[in-house]
């Protein structure tokens, strides 16, 4: 009945007296259940039908009606948001948090937090706050979860009242219940978040509870992964508060490998001068594991431990160099890639690596591991005899490497060992530049080759000291600045958010489906959904007001890869080193670029001289558009802007759909460029439609909107 009334309403209201008649029968089972389903019609029309039912089973004696009634509330403030206040439900509600069933009092705070979510949620008087505190024992685990994300809103007034609280909360964290634990965990960390002299105690305390949920006597995989994502977070806070526990994120055999991954970044945190010893044995043991995947990461994991702890450094450098000994092919490849970014911050470590080089170079064969590999012989192929001739072995073999990443750093670290070495590099040198610049069809190889080759035309000096200068140690690197974003997600621990990473309005849209009305008589529910998202837009899109400034470089193409350029002035010593070269005049020819389009910097026009061009103009053809990130309407709106490209109205924030109307100008003229921009986040597809008085400019305004997305929000090569 729930779902065929919305198509067959006529129907659905010859069955409202049967059920009217039912929510009146002896047995509570038969009158709450009539109750849920003649609230669960969602036709509007049917809503003088349910009210008495309603108000009556708000009375009703038995608790299961109550609780049907209340939730009957709110599916009718869904309906018809008005009718609440006319039969003062707000009261109503508020007055049966009182109510001698536990449910039924939950079921009133989700309620009454739903429909007053513009005010903020639920009240939490001090009187409401201890009343919940007092009866939590009473609710059943599912509620007391409910109740304590409620709770977890209220602030105490000092300090004593605190420590009341956290005594009454103190025996959740022994349930058994792994969800009503990381709620108390949540309580006791809001409750005492200004209290900073008392966060010690507080995390010491919630410790054991968290080695309980991820400990051995936890049988479930899925429940020993989130309790180790939300000690991860707890550990941003308190970064020491896992030392003296460490072995417990040890791996266990049945481990799966999403938790053994995750167990590893935690020894990473954890670890310290105090147990780094045990922790690198540990790691250096998984190494050897049948998984490759888990021996790259505990190979990783090693690596890490020395770029946090510098007194441990050498320590971690030994035992990653004694795993080359091992002679795999995959465990050689990540020590070299590990080893890379530790000669990046620890340069005297160089010497040991490279005297490792020739051995594993016939080991080596992974794309990233090569590109390690090659990376250190041109940074420090001064410091190995053979380096040359390694090098000259993947220079012989370039047409058949079929990886442009290793391509790349072939390329770079031949022109930095030249520098260094010009004698044994010349003839390589040269031989490799003809290759990539006439042969390669990756664009990027293509390009650096045809860089370098003109910096060598232009000055070897200064060549030098752009390819091959000097560089500091780093001390820190980009993932270490980015462990301070997840502070913001202790706000929601004890949610989703934690699990992935991000916080809940990235993947939980802000209004639920049902909250847009009820359908039209012989509208299905997605069509309404639809049209009241349209209804919606056109609200937004007649009030908007259209205000932008600012300036941005013009839509020319800025990638012209292929520039002419003569190779008869290059110096005799900078020749030589290039080889007797092919003629590149007919394979550097300038390429035909489309027309340059420039707007004006501050287009002005009124909403309601954008709409009434939109929907006089005819619609050109629409443009699909694959996107690698999905912007949200404040980042596509930014960045159309920094390409003078105007938003003049846009849908909420958070929807699977999100739609968008844009103008720009054309600079000195009065011809106007309008898009209707339609941004589907579940498939990453943007479909841009486009309107314009002057054809003939249209194609060159479409690239320029499709250049405005590339290399931020599309890929690169699209």
């Amino acid at each position: 009945m729930s779902n065929y009334a919305e198509s067959h309403s006529d129907l659905a209201l010859l069955a409202v007296n049967t059920l009217q008649k039912d929510s009146s029968d002896q047995d509570p089972a038969i009158r709450g259940l009539a109750l849920r389903t003649m609230c669960s019609l969602r036709l509007a029309s049917l809503v003088e039908y349910m009210q008495r039912p309603l108000m009556k089973g708000l009375e009703d004696r038995s608790g299961y009606v109550r609780k049907t009634a209340v939730m009957g509330c709110l599916k009718l403030f869904h309906l018809t948001p008005g009718i609440i206040q006319e039969l003062n439900l707000v009261d109503r509600l508020y007055a049966m948090l009182r109510d001698s069933d536990p449910q039924v009092v939950c079921n009133c705070l989700i309620v009454l937090d739903e429909i007053l979510a513009d005010e903020g949620g639920v009240v939490l008087t001090k009187t409401l706050a201890h009343y919940l505190f007092g009866r939590l024992k009473e609710f059943g685990e599912w509620s007391q979860c409910l109740v304590m994300r409620v709770l977890a809103r209220y602030e105490a007034s000092d300090e004593e009242e605190t420590y009341d609280i956290l005594n009454v909360l103190d025996d959740r964290l022994k349930h058994v219940n792994n969800g009503v634990v990381l709620g108390a965990i949540r309580l006791f960390l809001d409750l005492t978040n200004n209290l900073f002299d008392l966060q010690e105690d507080i995390y010491e305390r919630i410790k054991a509870p968290l080695l309980t949920l991820i400990g051995l006597g936890n049988s479930s995989p899925e429940v020993v992964f989130t309790g180790l994502h939300h000690v991860q977070l707890l550990l941003i806070r308190q970064p020491r508060l896992m030392d003296s526990e460490f072995r417990s994120f040890f791996c266990r055999y049945s481990d799966p490998f999403y938790v053994k991954s995750l167990k590893l970044d935690l020894l990473v945190t954890i670890s310290s001068p105090s147990n780094v010893v045990d922790i690198v044995e540990e790691l250096s043991a998984y190494a050897m594991d049948v998984n490759i995947e888990m021996a790259r990461r505990s190979i990783r994991a090693v690596g890490k431990i020395a770029m946090l702890h510098s007194s441990c450094a050498d320590h971690c450098r030994m035992k990653l160099l004694a795993l080359l000994s091992l002679e795999v092919s995959y465990v050689s490849s990540e020590v070299l890639i590990v080893m890379k970014d530790l000669v990046r911050k620890y340069v005297d470590a160089a010497d040991d690596i490279v005297q490792h080089l020739p051995a594993s170079a016939a080991l080596v064969t992974d794309a990233e591991g090569k590109a390690a590999l090659i990376w250190t012989l041109g940074e420090y192929g001064e410091r190995l005899p053979d380096a040359p001739y390694l090098l000259e072995e993947y220079v012989g073999d370039v047409t058949d490497e079929v990886s442009a990443v290793v391509r790349l750093q072939l390329l770079t670290a031949t022109m930095k060992l030249f520098f260094k070495r010009p004698p044994e590099c010349q003839n390589m040198l040269g031989r490799l530049l003809q290759y990539c610049i006439d042969e390669d069809v990756d664009m990027d190889v293509h390009d650096r080759a045809v860089f370098y080759y003109r910096l060598l035309k232009c000055n070897a000096s200064e060549a030098k000291r752009v390819v091959a200068g000097p560089k500091p140690a780093i001390n820190l690197f980009t993932e270490d600045r980015l462990v301070g974003v997840k502070d913001k997600l202790l706000s929601e621990f004890n949610t989703l958010a934690v699990v992935y990473g991000q916080p809940s309005t990235n993947f939980i849209p802000p209004e639920p489906p049902y909250t847009l009305g009820s359908p039209r008589e012989g509208q299905t529910l997605a069509a309404a959904t639809a049209a009241a998202a349209d209804d919606r837009f056109e609200r937004t899109f007649t009030e908007s007001t259209a205000s932008a400034s600012g300036s941005s470089v013009d839509g020319g193409d800025r990638d012209q890869r292929k520039v002419g350029g003569d190779t008869s002035s290059i110096p005799i010593g900078v020749k030589s080193v290039v080889g007797d070269l092919v003629s590149l005049d007919e394979f550097l020819a300038p390429e035909e670029t489309p027309p340059v389009i420039v707007l004006n910097s501050s287009p002005k026009i009124t909403p309601t001289e954008f709409e009434r061009r939109w929907l006089a103009l005819p619609q050109s053809e629409s443009v699909e558009l694959c996107l690698s990130v999905v912007p949200t309407p404040e980042e596509l709106e930014q960045t159309m802007l920094e390409f003078r490209i105007v938003a003049m109205a846009s849908s909420p924030a958070g929807q699977p759909v999100m739609k968008f109307f844009f103008y720009s100008q054309q600079a000195d003229t009065e011809t106007f460029f309008f898009i209707e921009a339609t941004v589907d986040a579940r498939k990453s597809i943007m479909t841009a439609v486009f309107k314009c008085e002057d054809a003939a400019a249209l194609g060159a305004f479409k690239e320029h909107f499709r250049k405005s997305l590339v290399g931020k929000w599309m890929p690169l090569d699209f």
